[in-house]
């Protein structure tokens, strides 16, 4: 079989069977590496490059299925730690292009390239964000087309063009001769070689800016051979006071100097200012870093006495001249550092990497941050170690590439000497801050610097000096740092026994950060804390983790867990929090803080709330949580907060609903706080109860509770200014709107409250949230708003990627096709549905698709079918205990039983699902259908009372019955 995307998507057998972004995404990220496997990192990485779903590997296994379930449970094997895609580089047009292209360049061929572009038969389809796949096909298809066409060398390595700095092609550059040769082609760094073309034409003085082995002394050099006259110094053997010395020897060599003889007490400055006067040349000064400040008056001098000089420096920090310029030179993007790694490798063994062996180039790469210098170290190892060994060596960065050529600078020769090299000159308090920021994986936020600087021992503005030097980098208000300087760090660290120390007091930091960032979740400025968490996630991690191991640490680790326990909430991180939980909670005794309190309560109700439907607990596991309850209900009224008086209440009240249920798993709506136990709490504790009442009033079918208690939380999260809160309660206060037939009400407030969830929610809550408005359009009969809307659910769905996400997208769409009379396309969206568990809130997912099944096989003509729909999903329904789901089934078995002719039996059914529901739902599609035919539902009419059960006694108790409703569908 052939895979094609020159032209759009394709296969042997025609249009590809895949559907949706995540679908196309995935296949063609493992056509990019056929035959080979890919990492679920990786594809996890690239699939969904922001607003990854909460569990990436779940997302990609269900992605996985489906592909399978398109093209064959053959084209996709699950390797072990990825995915392979069962087709050869051959079978794939785009890589039997790339690999053409790569042999056209290997051989210097035209005839490969020529087959190549044979290949190219239209703009190649490329999913959104990988648009670098793009760039490199079309920079392949450059290179093809200049092969084919005789150009040599690449035209974005020499098209500079001349300009006022005296850069022109090297054919017309005289002084060619006089700059050193280059032992090697140049890879990639096109851009930058037109950045600096284009800065030296408006600027007399550019600097080079990059850490140590970017290769900013290669990209000098380069220029200089393309310049019409120049003159390469170099600095890095030279002392301060030897600069213009350095020059003036220099210029002994590459330009000609005044005929006569030195005169007496002539310097090396009058020499150097004499030889270059009326000259239109290029100086450059390479290696500034260790002599900047020199460096800088020396190029002063000469841009002020000689207008015709402009001068490129290379450095690892700026020189600090008025008038300066600056050209980045960070490390290669991936395909270049790809590049030259295999090109190093063929040096080294004689044959380039396989194509087995590309996963392992890109993970070597990817660790070596694209830095060509130990790009070049770690390939020269491949003379005798292979490339697994040496991605395996990099656990031990400094080691594996502690030797290089003997004739390199020695400055260049080891990893360890190439950032020894910017260590040595660093001060005592820029050290510090350098080992204190390898201690933070996610790097150190910009405003935090002074509380990181502090808990070290340094100033904030050492982190700045840093990024000046080009050891970090400013990104986003962040500072960063590359991960061989990181590594660099923690093993300096590690030599000198302060690892342990460091990643304690980075955690410290890190509690004392957190906890000043969670008293802002619950308020106005949410949305920036939540920023922060994000943008903090893996040094919190990491911190942690630490804490989960050392004992000493355990209080800290509470603190720290505390902190984060409310973002985790909030985007429903639940497996995080309970593993951070479940390490760091005691599990007796009256908890002794704030902190512990929270980490204890989660403790008890996490599993309380998330145990399977039919896992009931003894009288002893009842009686066991009434005391834990008891014990941390105190501990909240020794150590309140808004949060630590939330979770007592809502343990007392799980206590209650265990006691009443006797040992019957917890459900959210069996909670109810009671208002005595709410007397002195805070305002935002008050609100939140209120919308849990809110929502365990709609799912017992109280409407009054859900009325009051949706108004009240709306009220006081409105008085707080808390966007996130008020979002919770719009979308308590939209369900009872739409119970009081105020429909456009509750849209627009359902609106408001999607808006305000983007950004601080899961993915999972904006899709539901989305779906309610989608019924609530199909309610004013705007169904071709409603489907166009649902493009964008469809769209949240993919990029989230879970089952559930995916079952709530299909399952609303079922819902839209029979409002709009397509019964067919209901089954067919209905049949597409993810498999999962039945267990948990899956069960109410469930129970509803179910009962869109048997409405879209009634429409069908298939009522046998029908049944079999209901009759599955009734228990489901009545387990779940979600009143509504419960009602709305029942009156699909009203519908079913008016299908039957049993019209009598339909109109009990149908007033049992009005009280169920806690009142007419009068917009119901399904409402007004059952009351065209039944007439208005009569709530005094009992369930029972069928033919079929004439001895059965009259009582409304039956509602709650499933048996009965199950004897209605013999």
């Amino acid at each position: 079989m052939r895979l094609t995307y020159f032209g759009g998507p394709a296969w042997d057998a025609g249009p590809l069977p895949v559907r949706g972004r995540g679908q196309e995404t995935l296949l063609f990220r493992l056509a990019l590496d056929a035959g080979t496997v890919v990492s679920a990192r990786a594809l996890s990485e690239d699939i969904w490059p922001i607003d990854a779903p909460a569990d990436p590997r779940a997302a990609l296994q269900s992605l996985v299925s489906r592909v399978r379930r398109a093209l064959g449970p053959d084209m996709l094997e699950a390797v072990s730690g990825g995915y392979r895609l069962a087709l050869s580089r051959e079978d794939v047009d785009l890589t039997r292009f790339a690999d053409l292209v790569a042999e056209a360049r290997r051989r210097e061929s035209a005839e490969p390239a020529r087959e190549a572009l044979r290949l190219w038969t239209g703009d190649p389809w490329i999913p959104e964000g990988f648009d670098w796949a793009l760039r490199d096909l079309l920079e392949d298809r450059a290179h093809a087309r200049r092969l084919v066409a005789g150009a040599g060398r690449t035209a974005a390595l020499t098209d500079l063009g001349p300009s006022a700095s005296g850069v022109a092609a090297p054919e017309a550059a005289p002084t060619a001769g006089t700059i050193p040769a280059p032992l090697t082609a140049l890879v990639g760094r096109a851009d930058e070689l037109a950045a600096v073309a284009a800065q030296l034409g408006a600027d007399r003085l550019v600097t080079l800016l990059g850490p140590g082995g970017a290769g900013k002394t290669t990209l000098a050099l380069e220029i200089a051979r393309r310049a019409q006259d120049a003159l390469f110094v170099e600095l890095a053997p030279a002392a301060a006071t030897e600069i213009w010395a350095v020059v003036a020897g220099a210029a002994g060599r590459g330009i000609r100097l005044g005929d006569t003889a030195p005169r007496p007490q002539e310097t090396d400055r009058d020499r150097v200012l004499e030889a270059l006067r009326g000259r239109s040349v290029l100086l450059v000064l390479d290696n500034c870093e260790h002599v900047s400040a020199e460096a800088a008056a020396v190029a002063i001098e000469m841009l002020t006495a000689l207008p015709g000089v402009r001068i490129l420096a290379t450095s690892r920090e700026p020189l600090g001249v008025p008038g300066e310029a600056f050209v980045d030179l960070g490390p290669l993007p991936t395909a270049d550092a790809v590049e030259l790694f295999s090109r190093r490798v063929r040096s080294a063994r004689g044959s380039a990497p396989s194509l087995d062996d590309g996963p392992t180039v890109e993970r070597i790469v990817r660790r070596l941050d694209g830095l060509p210098l130990a790009l070049e170290l770690a390939a020269a190892k491949a003379r005798t170690l292979t490339l697994a060994e040496i991605d395996a060596g990099l656990d031990d960065r400094f080691a594996l590439l502690g030797a290089g050529p003997r004739a390199a600078d020695p400055r260049h020769q080891t990893l360890r000497a190439l950032i020894d090299w910017s260590w040595e000159p660093l001060p005592t308090d820029e050290r510090i801050a350098l080992l204190a920021a390898s201690v933070f994986p996610d790097g150190v936020g910009a405003d935090d610097a002074h509380a990181v600087g502090d808990a070290f021992g340094t100033e904030a503005d050492a982190f700045d000096r840093l990024v000046d030097r080009s050891l970090l980098s400013r990104v986003d208000g962040r500072f960063r740092m590359l991960e061989t300087v990181r590594e660099y760090g923690i093993d300096r660290l590690r030599r000198d026994g302060g690892e342990h120390g460091a990643r304690v007091a980075a955690t410290e930091v890190l509690v004392e950060l957190a906890t000043r960032q969670d008293a802002r979740l619950r308020g106005p400025e949410v949305r920036a804390a939540l920023a922060w968490f994000d943008a903090n996630d893996e040094s919190l991690t990491a911190a942690l983790r630490l804490t989960w191991s050392d004992p000493e640490l355990h209080d800290v680790g509470v603190r720290l867990a505390r902190a984060t326990v409310w973002p985790a909430f909030m985007r429903e991180r639940f497996a995080d929090l309970r593993t951070s939980v479940e390490s760091l909670a005691r599990t007796d005794g009256v908890p002794g803080s704030e902190a512990a309190v929270v980490v204890d309560a989660l403790l008890l109700a996490l599993p309380a709330f998330t145990a399977p439907l039919d896992d009931d607990i003894s009288p002893e596991e009842v009686e066991a949580f009434v005391r834990r309850a008891a014990e941390i209900a105190e501990g909240a009224r020794r150590h309140p907060s808004d949060l630590s008086l939330t979770l007592g209440a809502l343990v007392l009240s799980a206590a209650r609903a265990l006691q009443d249920g006797r040992g019957r798993r917890l459900r959210s709506w069996n909670i109810v706080v009671r208002d005595e136990e709410l007397v002195g709490a805070p305002p935002w504790t008050i609100a939140f109860l209120a919308v849990l009442r809110a929502a365990a009033a709609q799912n017992n079918g109280d409407v009054t509770t859900l009325g009051d208690e949706s108004a009240r939380a709306l009220t006081l999260f409105e008085d707080l200014g808390d966007p996130w809160g008020l979002a919770l309660a719009s979308q308590m206060r939209s369900e009872w709107l739409i119970l009081q037939g105020r429909v456009e009400e509750a849209l627009a407030i359902s609106d408001g409250a999607t808006a305000a969830l983007a950004g601080m929610t899961s993915a999972w809550d904006v899709i539901q949230q989305r779906a309610l408005a989608l019924g609530i359009l199909v309610r004013l009969g705007r169904i071709d708003e409603a489907l166009a809307r649902l493009e964008e659910v469809r769209r949240l769905a993919e990029t989230e990627g879970s089952s559930r996400a995916i079952f709530q997208f299909h399952s609303t769409a079922a819902t839209l096709a029979i409002a709009a009379g397509d019964a067919q396309a209901a089954l067919d969206h209905l049949d597409s549905v993810p498999l999962m568990d039945l267990g948990g809130p899956q069960a109410q997912l469930h129970a509803w698709a179910a009962s869109r099944r048997a409405q879209a096989l009634l429409a069908l003509g298939r009522p046998v079918e029908a049944r079999d729909s209901l009759r599955a999903a009734l228990p489901l329904a009545y387990a779940s205990g979600d009143h509504p789901i419960i009602a709305d089934l029942v009156a699909v078995i009203a519908l079913w039983l008016i299908d039957a002719g049993r019209t009598d039996t339909a109109a009990r059914a149908f007033a049992a699902s009005v009280r169920l529901r806690g009142g007419a739902d009068e917009t119901d599609p399904l409402f007004v259908r059952l009351r065209g035919t039944l007439g208005a539902p009569d709530p005094a009419l009992p369930l029972r009372g069928d033919r079929r059960l004439p001895d059965a006694p009259l009582t409304h108790d039956d509602d709650e019955d499933p048996e009965i409703l199950a004897a209605f569908l013999d």
